[in-house]
């Protein structure tokens, strides 16, 4: 599976000719002959259209409703001939306030608390691209593969218990920059950008090592790719990227795509399709070198409503050890946002 590809125009090569002066004569004005300097535009500026419709997002009731498709990819198969298999999960969460009694766990007769709920239906598994159809062929077409503690890989598909099951409702806060935010707090918090980057990164918080320990779907799986965050200021990508999904109100989620768009390495995508083949513009930043090779994260959103549609990493160049299963432009993690709206009631 390749997604598209948005290739930024060249800046114009300027060629000025002068004019040779003539042997005792007046040297006359230089004459230039130039095309136009095409400008590349920013982050800021591609994603202008979709900060604005971000702030036109309908809130049609109090509960934050959110689904999701999840997946990594592993190499898998004999070693030095391995294929790409995803590991693929299926999410949906909600999050509202509510009176919540701690002592009898139900969500009445209580205090006002932030509440979250949340389903995890059981994992699925595809080929992450058409290349990979004949060794799967070749090594019997398996549906599952066991797990590897070489390099600390589960099961696929996933093997859990409580698939499929509701968990909660119960009290519960958001991870948002260097701490927690409950759903009231975001509901609260300023749409500024700067006041938004305080809030996610305290001055009092020193910055960890590694931020990495959950995924922009908002739950932690093994990561084929490692870290990539070594440095701070990919540190800082991580944090925000790993919020956007969070039940932002429309002027506040504006203005985190406007803090997201500043970002040092941030640079334009312009149009794509992500990995379902949804129609996007979006922002790439490329990661530190990761265990899979040199990895993009691209963030894709959606043109006419400004809804959030997709986070993906895509290798640039696979590392060597990882080359017999994985190509440039193989999508090797992304969470898809199927479905992101504020809805009338909590489930039942």
């Amino acid at each position: 599976m390749h997604p598209a590809r948005s290739l930024l125009p060249a800046t114009a090569a300027v060629v000025l000719t002068l004019t040779a002066c003539a042997q005792g004569a007046a040297a006359p004005a230089a004459e230039t002959s130039a095309e136009p300097v095409e400008e590349v535009p920013t982050a800021l500026e591609v994603m202008a259209p979709v900060i604005e419709e971000a702030r036109n997002l309908p809130v049609r009731g109090d509960v934050w409703n959110l689904r999701t498709r999840s997946a990594e990819a592993w190499g898998v198969g004999p070693k030095d001939d391995r294929y790409g298999v995803y590991n693929i999960y299926h999410a949906e969460t909600w999050s509202w306030v509510d009176e919540y009694d701690i002592g009898t766990g139900r969500s009445e007769g209580g205090e006002k608390w932030g509440l979250n709920a949340q389903r995890t239906d059981a994992t699925t598994w595809e080929l992450v691209n058409e290349d990979a159809w004949d060794a799967w062929e070749r090594d019997g077409s398996p549906v599952r593969w066991e797990p590897d503690p070489e390099v600390e890989r589960g099961d696929i598909p996933t093997r859990e218990e409580g698939f499929g099951e509701m968990s909660g409702p119960h009290p519960g806060g958001w991870d948002f920059g260097l701490g927690t935010v409950d759903h009231q707090g975001l509901q609260e918090a300023s749409p500024d950008p700067d006041d938004l980057e305080e809030m996610l990164f305290p001055a009092s918080e020193p910055m960890p090592d590694d931020p990495v320990g959950q995924g922009p779907d908002g739950t932690g799986h093994p990561s084929t790719t490692g870290s990539g965050h070594e440095s701070e200021e990919a540190r800082r990508f991580s944090y925000v990227s790993r919020s956007l999904h969070l039940p932002f109100p429309p002027e506040v989620r504006a203005g985190m795509y406007t803090l997201l768009a500043g970002m040092p390495g941030v640079r334009p995508l312009g149009s794509a399709r992500d990995v379902s083949g949804r129609s996007a513009v979006g922002v790439a930043y490329t990661l530190d070198p990761t265990d899979i090779g040199a990895v993009e994260h691209r963030i894709l959103f959606d043109p006419a409503t400004g809804g959030l549609l997709s986070q993906e990493q895509v290798v640039i160049e696979p590392a060597a050890s990882e080359s017999d299963w994985c190509e440039p432009g193989d999508v090797v993690k992304y969470t898809l946002y199927e479905s992101s709206m504020w809805i009338d009631g909590p489930p039942r």
